[in-house]
Order: C-alpha cells, then sequence, then structure tokens
C-alpha cells in the first residue's frame, strides 16, 4: 500500500506542478527562480533532518552520488527542460520526457546490472505509445526545419540528465544514507549548479513579491520538491529505477486533467485512447509481481522521501 500511495503521489503533486510552473514565468528569469526553488527546498531538507537528528555526516563516497544526482536530477535536467520549452509545445516536451521510463531501464542495466523483464519494457512503450496519441495533434505539425530541432535535442539532453540521476540516486551504495539526509545534499548540490547556470546566463537576479510567484514557489518548494523527491528516492529503492520512473508517463495525463478544468484542454477520441493505454501500461507496470528491479531499501531508507 505505501508504494501505491508514494507513486500516485508523486504523479498527483508533479502533474499540478506544471500550472504552478507557469505562475514562475515573467518577471524572474527561469535560471533564477530553479535557484530559488531548490535553495528552499534544501534548506527545508537540512532543517527536518536537524531537527529529527538525522545523520548528515556522510562518507565522501557518497557525496559523490549525491553530486552527481544533484547536477543532473535537480539541475542541469530542469534547466535543459525549461530551454527546451522555448522552441517546444508542452505536449511535445512530454512525449520527449515519458522516454525517461525507457532510458531508466536501459541505463540501470548498463550502470546497476538490474535485469530487464518483458513486462517492464512492454509496460513503458505501452504508456508512451498512449502519451503520442494524446498529443498526437502536437507532433503532427511538428517540422524540423525551424528551432524545433534545437528544442528537441534540449529536451531529449534533459532526459538523459534526470535519468543519470535517477540511476546514481539507485546505486547500492548510496542506501546506507537515510533518504531525507540523501535529498537535502542532493538538492542542495542541485540549487549550487544551478546557481552556476543562473550566473552564467548574465540575466539579472530578480524576484517577484507578488502572491502568485510566491505561492507558487512555495508550492515548488515544499510540495514539488521535498514531498515528491523524498517519496520518489523512496520508490527507487522499493521497486526499482525503472518502475518508479513510469510516472513520467502518468504526469502528463495528471497535467491534461487538470488542464482540462483550468484552461479549457479539448478531449479527442485519440486521447481518450491514448490515456487508456497510459493506463493499461501503469497496471502492467505496477502490478507485476516480479522481483524488484532494485533490492528493498534497508530501514534507515524508510518513507523519508517525496
Amino acid at each position: 500500500m505505501g508504494v501505491f500511495l508514494a507513486f500516485f503521489g508523486c504523479v498527483l503533486i508533479w502533474g499540478s506542478t506544471w500550472y504552478a510552473i507557469e505562475l514562475q514565468l515573467g518577471v524572474v528569469p527561469k535560471e533564477w527562480s530553479l535557484v530559488y526553488r531548490f535553495g528552499l527546498a534544501s534548506l527545508v531538507l537540512f532543517a527536518i533532518c536537524f531537527i529529527r537528528k538525522e545523520r548528515l555526516r556522510i562518507r565522501l563516497q557518497n557525496h559523490l552520488w549525491m553530486a552527481i544526482t544533484g547536477m543532473t536530477l535537480f539541475s542541469t535536467g530542469y534547466v535543459f527542460t525549461y530551454w527546451g520549452t522555448e522552441y517546444l509545445t508542452s505536449g511535445l516536451v512530454a512525449v520527449t520526457f515519458s522516454m525517461l521510463s525507457f532510458l531508466n531501464i536501459v541505463n540501470a542495466r548498463i550502470f546497476l546490472g538490474n535485469p530487464v523483464t518483458p513486462s517492464t519494457i512492454g509496460a513503458a512503450l505501452i504508456g508512451i505509445a498512449g502519451l503520442v496519441l494524446i498529443f498526437m495533434p502536437e507532433i503532427t505539425v511538428l517540422t524540423l526545419e525551424d528551432d524545433t530541432t534545437l528544442g528537441v535535442a534540449l529536451c531529449l539532453a534533459a532526459t538523459v540528465m534526470a535519468s543519470i540521476g535517477n540511476v546514481s540516486a539507485g546505486a547500492a551504495s548510496t542506501r546506507s544514507v537515510p533518504v531525507l539526509s540523501f535529498n537535502a545534499w542532493s538538492i542542495g548540490y542541485g540549487a549550487l549548479t544551478n546557481l552556476v547556470f543562473a550566473l552564467a546566463s548574465g540575466k539579472p537576479i530578480a524576484f517577484d513579491p507578488h502572491a502568485p510567484y510566491v505561492l507558487s514557489l512555495l508550492y515548488l518548494s515544499i510540495v514539488g520538491t521535498v514531498i515528491a523527491f523524498t517519496m520518489y528516492i523512496w520508490l527507487i529503492g522499493k521497486i526499482g529505477v525503472g518502475r518508479a520512473a513510469y510516472m513520467a508517463v502518468m504526469v502528463p495525463v495528471v497535467a491534461l486533467v487538470i488542464s482540462t478544468f483550468m484552461e479549457g484542454f479539448v478531449w479527442t477520441i485519440e486521447a481518450a485512447v491514448g490515456l487508456a493505454l497510459v493506463v493499461a501500461g501503469n497496471v502492467l507496470m505496477i502490478n507485476r509481481k516480479a522481483k524488484a528491479v532494485t533490492p528493498a531499501a534497508p530501514d534507515c531508507v524508510e518513507p523519508e522521501k517525496l
């Protein structure tokens, strides 16, 4: 039951963050918004670790894995995605990022030696196919004659970076680190990397004190990062890198449901069939009774994630 709650909790939270991110755009450059989001999230996690007396002195070897996770999953992946969205529609970004479920299976096999099961591959492909159907109107007008090629390249690079971060978080040596501590350090490294990107961009430091920006920033930092990523890293330890990443297929569907009520998204027959495929892939992925791709995390890595 804990796995189901964590999985769908992540899906629901990240599905809603797409709308919250829109409220971040405008006055503040995207690069600085990422600095604020992950910097605040790291500070909150360190404070929680201090209050709970979590172990924060971590071996140097584990710091390497946490730094890799931070620089890829919490920084480069987001920066490349934000840059890519300047050239692509949200639907194309979603389809591109859905490849995370497949990349995680492949990278976990290459770098962690995790077995690849037919049901996991099948579920990932079914989900991606469903997402393609949902966003078919945007895909059919895709052209590589303009900056779209750059956008696709950036989003694919973002997905690769996120997958590397997922795999580093699932490395065997990281399981001895308490989840909250792992996230506090990893997100901290991500915030520092985002600061480098922001400074390199040359864009001026800015902050929007108005309620929509501040409230969305708090939601993205506390709910979308502290809570969601804590559950997600815990899930990686429980069900494996490949299965946990299937939510990359589910999240855009939740975002579309929200868009239906908030922005007037109109569902088509193709979108309905695509949704059915996504759900079918989800059932196949989550209910698979084979062994988890990654061994269960020890007690010290229990639900302290997301």
